[in-house]
């Protein structure tokens, strides 16, 4: 959420020429950041046994939980930083190079996944720790790339930490967009937590569905991610060249691109469910609820595309707040009332059900919203 609000800013002020000044925000935002994570790390090692409590995580389930996560909260520094500095890059207009540095995060943290959960020769087999450190790891990874850009005198943007000095008027106009932002990535977080408090009604095996269906779901709108970013820099620094029409532009084709290309990723994994499910496990239970998972909420998917696309451009205007109330109105006023309602009948396809809901009504919200409003910023 921050990062998008590093984004946001940085894109605005490159757009209207002002270098030295995107500079000074590219490095109060990385401070800032650092700073921001140290704090989440003790917030999370603190409170994580009592919220995953909550949650609904039983005696079989939460010390694998606990110590995935604790690894994850020590490498929260590296996590923000490098997603932060991806942020800058971004917003500078560079969209091919954050685009190549999480491809290589990904992969190595496809590569060292297996490998330190499983093991192999001189390397033990790890489990969930294992898992848990590969993700830091990669996140190492993005911190050397990043850096390393920035000091190859190839970035536009190159956070000035030769004349540095806290600025709040610069963090208050990052966190102006980040707070937003932000909220609405926690929004969507709490969201699905009160969605997994649903699906643990009906057991371990409806929890590891909904785990391998949210895992597919989140690689199958990787695109709708990365054009987000990109839209909300090039919608960043043309309203800030003062060149309306082509941010409108810009939107609307991404919009149509996006879902043409998202209804044919969920085509695929509607039509390869089984096999798609069963790379994570063999216990066939699993594998047919995973697969209902994947009917209901794939068609979805691009409308989740098209909501984000447009929260991404009022993000590069300036104006998070539409991002932030579409989710809402969606997930909390349509969604988790109509899950609530329909398992009742449908029982857990019901809560699949109202999580699409929730898709489909954020998503008529934002294409209202863009028709009546866009670009109006602040």
């Amino acid at each position: 959420g921050i990062g998008t609000g590093l984004s946001s800013f940085v894109a605005r002020t490159f757009g209207a020429g002002e270098f030295e000044k995107a500079g000074r925000i590219a490095a109060n935002g990385l401070v800032f950041g650092i700073v921001l994570s140290l704090l989440l790390m003790v917030f999370g090692i603190v409170f994580a046994r009592p919220l995953f409590v909550l949650l609904g995580a039983g005696p079989e389930i939460l010390p694998p939980v606990l110590e995935y996560c604790q690894i994850i909260f020590i490498g929260f520094i590296f996590i923000f930083f490098g997603a932060f500095g991806n942020s800058i890059i971004r917003g500078s207009g560079d969209a091919r190079t954050p685009m190549k540095y999480l491809l290589i995060q990904t992969l190595v943290n496809l590569a060292l996944d297996p490998l330190f959960i499983f093991g192999l020769g001189p390397v033990p087999a790890m489990g969930v720790w294992g898992a848990g450190l590969a993700m830091v790891l990669s996140r190492v990874v993005m911190v050397v790339l990043v850096m390393r850009h920035f000091l190859s005198g190839k970035a536009m943007v190159v956070p000035d930490f030769n004349h540095f000095r806290f600025n709040p008027a610069l963090t208050k106009e990052i966190l102006r967009i980040g707070i937003p932002s932000t909220v609405t990535f926690m929004s969507s977080s709490i969201g699905l937590m009160l969605f997994m408090k649903l699906v643990s009604g009906y057991g371990p095996l409806a929890i590891a569905a909904f785990g391998i269906g949210g895992r597919v779901e989140n690689f199958a709108i990787l695109p709708a991610l990365g054009m987000s970013g990109a839209i909300l820099t090039i919608v960043g620094q043309n309203y800030g060249a003062r060149n309306l029409e082509r941010a409108r532009q810009t939107i609307r084709n991404s919009m149509v691109m996006l879902a043409l290309f998202m209804l044919g990723v969920a085509g695929v994994s509607m039509l390869w469910a089984k096999p798609i499910a069963s790379i994570f496990t063999q216990d066939a239970e699993v594998v047919a609820l995973s697969i209902g998972f994947l009917y209901i909420r794939a068609p979805f998917w691009a409308l989740m595309g098209v909501r984000m696309i447009i929260g991404a451009g009022f993000n590069g205007v300036g104006n998070p707040r539409v991002g932030l109330l579409t989710l809402l109105f969606g997930l909390f006023a349509v969604g988790l009332p109509a899950a609530v309602y329909l398992q009742m009948s449908q029982g857990l396809n019901g809560v699949w059900l109202g999580l699409s809901l929730a898709n489909l009504s954020g998503t008529i919200a934002a294409c209202g919203v863009y028709w009546w409003r866009f670009p109006k910023g602040g």
